[in-house]
């Protein structure tokens, strides 16, 4: 018995042994089978093309932090989830501000959902490290909602509408538990949103603890990155604290998650170069302590 032809050669082995004894059953050709084997060859071979795309070339998001960047393989890749998290009062919505105005300041629009500030405490925030946000929400690149409770269809509505490359959550704890940011319908339509849009996300979170407890919760697992802010000593010697920055986890990069010493300037955040923690080779002197002793948030 002569082998049919398929419609197209283009169907692999497999369908046509599916196709083959199907007709046989039926007694006749089955033009409508074939031509749906065909059709899910054709998504299995675009699944195969984009996949290899996404493992061939990654782009990558400066943070807008300085240094912070040359540990991340040149920055955050494009589309991440990632969460900001750590104690009250060591820099997270500083952090996750920088990030966002890195983008404003290349005509990047930014999206902005702060659920514990509104636009008046956000601005002389901002003013602190001399930020005009006004200028930025003026020109089009930036829009705030401040102690916002936008129902999760309300905020996948905002995204279509503004189409940010950028957004940051903070702090989501607030509005959203991690059971209902997994497993909810809405909000998983909000998160397969902004994956499918890819934009770069950083949901900021709080810890009742610090980096001297490795325990992770639901946002930490479900997120492709974890940027951890604290404060701690330096040494056995010090009786003060230092601000720093541990990169506990990234997708696709190579990382180091000692944490590095950082400082608050008049500029934001940035790192220090001279400064090593314990554990790491001392290079230097011990020092007075060079960080005014202010809370950040």
């Amino acid at each position: 018995m002569r082998a049919k032809h398929p419609i197209h050669t283009t169907i692999s082995t497999e369908a046509i042994r599916v196709l083959e004894r199907y007709e046989k059953e039926l007694g006749a050709k089955n033009t409508v089978l074939e031509r749906a084997l065909l059709n899910m060859d054709k998504l299995r071979f675009k699944a195969k093309l984009d996949t290899t795309r996404m493992e061939t070339h990654i782009k990558r998001i400066s943070t807008g932090i300085p240094g912070l960047d040359n540990l991340l393989e040149g920055g955050i890749p494009k589309g991440f989830l990632i969460t900001l998290t750590g104690p009250p009062g060591t820099g997270k919505t500083t952090l996750a501000m920088q990030f966002l105005l890195e983008g404003t300041e290349h005509h990047e629009k930014c999206l902005l959902f702060s659920y514990e500030e509104d636009i008046k405490q956000l601005v002389k925030h901002c003013t602190r490290f001399g930020w005009d946000i006004g200028k930025y929400l003026n020109d089009g690149y930036l829009e705030v909602f401040g102690i916002t409770r936008l129902t999760p269809e309300e905020i996948i509505d905002v995204i279509e509408a503004f189409k940010p490359e950028r957004i940051v959550f903070d702090s989501i704890n607030v509005f959203a538990d991690t059971h209902n940011l997994r497993h909810t319908p809405s909000w998983r339509n909000v998160l397969k949103t902004i994956k499918t849009r890819e934009i770069t996300t950083i949901i900021v979170t709080e810890k009742r603890h610090g980096l001297e407890k490795r325990e992770y919760d639901d946002y930490d697992f479900m997120s492709d990155g974890i940027i951890f802010l604290d404060k701690t000593t330096l040494s056995e010697f010090d009786t003060y604290k230092t601000y720093v920055l541990a990169i506990q986890k990234m997708r696709a990069t190579k990382t180091d998650e000692t944490p590095k010493p950082i400082k608050f300037t008049e500029k934001g955040i940035e790192f220090y170069k001279q400064l090593h923690l314990p554990g790491e080779k001392e290079t230097r002197q011990r020092t007075t302590n060079p960080l005014n002793p202010r809370t950040h948030r």
